[in-house]
Parts: C-alpha cells; sequence; structure tokens
C-alpha cells in the first residue's frame, strides 16, 4: 500500500510550536518527516496537559507547515472534577498513579478521541509518551497500526528527576546550598533504577515502539514480547553557516531537573577552574527554564530564544553538562548540526553523534570538561575543524534522507 495520502492521527500532549525543549523538536521533526512523504496528518493534543498555551497563531503555522489539521480537547468542569477527586485519593492512599490513568485522559478526553478516530478513518495513529495510553484503548482502535515513539522511559524518567528534587529545589540563587554529593558525576549509579514493568506493558500494546536511544532501544527489546522496537534517533537537517566562532560557548536549557542539575554541576565544578587560568571566558545559557537559575561570573543568562541560528553563528561550542536522563540529548546533534563541537559528560556524549577528539570532546569529570572548554576557548581554528566534522558526522548519519528512508519502511 502507497505511503501517500496516508491518513494519520499523530497525538502529542503539548503545543510543539515554537518548540521550546528536544520533545517539541521531535514532534516537529517526525510531523515534517510524515508530510513529506504524503500523509494527511491530523495533530490531536489537549489544553489539559500542554506547557505552552495553545494559541490561534501556533495552530495556524503548524497548519501551514506540519500537518494537515490540529485538533485541541478543552477539559468540561467534569474532567476537571475527576481529576481533582482522583488526585486526592491517590495522595490519602499514598499510591503512586498508573502510568497511564484518569489523571491524564479523562472521560471526556477519551470520548473526544474515539468520536475523531471515527471521523477521521486513520489507517495508523502515532503516540507520544505512555502516559497517554489510555486514549488508545478501544477495539475500534485496535483495528489500525498504532506506533509509540518515545522519547523518555518515562517511568524510569521521573524517579530518577524525582532524586534530584530532593537535592535541588527550583528556583536555585546564589545563597540556595547544594549538597555536593548531587553533582557528581556517578550520582545515579548506585542507585541502580529502572522503569517500571508497567511501561513495558503498555509499550506491548502497539505495533511499533520507536525509541531515540540505542540503549534503550535494547532495554525495551529485552523487556517486551510482541512489540516490534525499532530505533530511530533524531534527525536534524544540517545548516550551513557562517560560523564564527568568536562569542562564548552556548548552553540550552530544557525544563526539566537534569538540566539543572548539569548546570550547577558546571558552574560550580567546572566553571572555577576554567576561570582560573582565563577570565574571559563567557557561556551564554538559552532556554526558558533560564528564569530558575542565578548567573555567576563567566555566564550570561538569555532566556528563551525562538531561533538559535543567530547564536550557533557567533558561538565558538556548545556544552552539555547533563548526568542522568533518559532518552537522547537532542540539543547535542543540534548544536552539532549547526557547526559547533560539543564538549559533553560522559554520560550525555555517550548517547550522542560525538566522537572524542574528532567533532567534540567527551569529558570524565570536571577537570576533563574544564581542560576541554579552555582548549575551545582559545583555539578558533580547533572549534572550526572540529566543528565541520560535527556537521559532516550529523548530515552522513543524522539527515532528513534517513528519516524518510526509516519512516517509510515503518509505515509499509
Amino acid at each position: 500500500m502507497s505511503i501517500e495520502n496516508k491518513k494519520v492521527l499523530f497525538f502529542f500532549p503539548h503545543n510543539p510550536y515554537p518548540a521550546k525543549s528536544g520533545a517539541h523538536k521531535r514532534c516537529l521533526e517526525m510531523l515534517a518527516g510524515l508530510k513529506e512523504l504524503g500523509c494527511e496528518v491530523t495533530l490531536m493534543s489537549s489544553t489539559l496537559s500542554s506547557e505552552t498555551p495553545w494559541e490561534l497563531s501556533s495552530i495556524e503555522v503548524l497548519k501551514s507547515q506540519w500537518c494537515n489539521d490540529v485538533l485541541i480537547y478543552e477539559p468540561t468542569r467534569l474532567d476537571y472534577k475527576l481529576i481533582s477527586l482522583f488526585a486526592r485519593y491517590y495522595r490519602f492512599t499514598k499510591q503512586t498513579p498508573p502510568i497511564s490513568s484518569l489523571l491524564n485522559t479523562p472521560l471526556g478526553m477519551r470520548s473526544w478521541f474515539l468520536k475523531k478516530f471515527e471521523l477521521i478513518k486513520p489507517e495508523i495513529i502515532v503516540m507520544n509518551y505512555a502516559y497517554w495510553d489510555k486514549l488508545f484503548h478501544n477495539k475500534k482502535i485496535n483495528s489500525v497500526r498504532k506506533i509509540i515513539d518515545i522519547y523518555d522511559l518515562v517511568s524510569l524518567n521521573s524517579s530518577m528527576q524525582g532524586t534530584v528534587s530532593k537535592y535541588i529545589t527550583i528556583p536555585v540563587t546564589n545563597k540556595t546550598e547544594i549538597e555536593d554529593k548531587v553533582l557528581q558525576e556517578n550520582f545515579f549509579d548506585p542507585l541502580y533504577m529502572e522503569a517500571s514493568s508497567e511501561e513495558f506493558d503498555i509499550f506491548d500494546n502497539y505495533d511499533y515502539t520507536i525509541s531515540i536511544s540505542s540503549k534503550e532501544t535494547e532495554i525495551i527489546k529485552s523487556k517486551t514480547s510482541k512489540t516490534h522496537v525499532v530505533y530511530i534517533p533524531v534527525k536534524q537537517p544540517t545548516c550551513q553557516l557562517n560560523n564564527q566562532y568568536s562569542e562564548g560557548a552556548i548552553l540550552t536549557i530544557g525544563p526539566n531537573m537534569f538540566n539543572i542539575q548539569g548546570y550547577l554541576y558546571f558552574i560550580k565544578k567546572v566553571l572555577p577552574l576554567i576561570l582560573e587560568r582565563d577570565s574571559t571566558f563567557l557561556l551564554q545559557v538559552t532556554g526558558g527554564y533560564c528564569k530558575n537559575i542565578y548567573a555567576p561570573e563567566g555566564v550570561d543568562l538569555s532566556g528563551f530564544v525562538p531561533d538559535l541560528k543567530e547564536f550557533y553563528e557567533t558561538s565558538r561550542f556548545a556544552i552539555c553538562p547533563v548526568l542522568g536522563g533518559t532518552g537522547q540529548q537532542i540539543k547535542i546533534v543540534e548544536a552539532m548540526a549547526h557547526g559547533l563541537p560539543v564538549i559533553a559528560t560522559r554520560f550525555s556524549g555517550e548517547r550522542s553523534p560525538i566522537i572524542h577528539n574528532e567533532n567534540g570532546f567527551i569529558a570524565n569529570n570536571s577537570r576533563e570538561f574544564a581542560e576541554y572548554s579552555l582548549q575551545l576557548w582559545q583555539d578558533q581554528n580547533l572549534c572550526k575543524k572540529l566543528g565541520e566534522n560535527a556537521r559532516n558526522s550529523i548530515s552522513q548519519g543524522f539527515s532528513r534522507e534517513s528519516l524518510l528512508k526509516d519512516l517509510s519502511l515503518l509505515l509499509n
């Protein structure tokens, strides 16, 4: 059966435009791929869960560039009452809610989704995140191909972020005391945390499970028995900028505790070592979560920037000091695609296209991170050499063409 004109229902719980996180960028990337293959894509979402408010301007841009239609569910008063009732129940009984529960998919939302499904009659439905799986629990929906695209193992991700939150509360100020333990490179190692069996059972409800991390692909394969697990990492079109490698390094802060932990690791463990040897060093930090952190000497907070091309064009390099999490660090792929070398911790670097000393650096500890930062800060030619290699690496292995090929195989 031809891919062209296939009807696809694509559920994403947030407004992805303008993209403010790696998940938003992945959503737009998948929508663009489906549209380019000729699919008729309907994006479905809800105001109940969206991190960014849904506005008419966002819907219009999405319909003009990424999909054929956008349908948004507005929760009813009854939905909110039921959500409140169940939330109080779980708090009173001290139980952890199921991953996919009425808290995320109230009855009104499930009914709305089924009606739209019957009206559109799609051949394929795509879910993002296991939290909203209950939308797909209906015999009528079981008749079509079901795909879940996972950015994270959400049960593991939630547990890890919860652990970090015990040590770090936001907003973080220069007077906030941070226990050194949470800023150690091996902070998560002795905790032996795993995703829940419930989450793997959810994946088995789908014909295909897409993972963006090779490591998690193998984990899911070993824990499931019905779903076909497919590895499709984040793809990123390369951008031929006039890279100048003249201004500060860049770090993009996404809306989660791993980014806060990584930022604190850098400013407390790495930055002092850099400034001891070169007081001119500057880190430019972008992202909406800048409101939750402070800027010591050597750091400039720029907040959310809709288009980072200007920063990428002038920055010397990018950093990713993340110490834990699940999925893939999309910020690494994006920076490399724009011609920047990236310095990453061992944790985030091993999940990325970084080849040490060829298109970036992978640091085992704070001293190595500082050393690599100084090398790039003081040598524009090295920035250019590694940056061009970084862009070539993305062009060869993470291009839009490879995404279209992967999606074609999946849809057929």
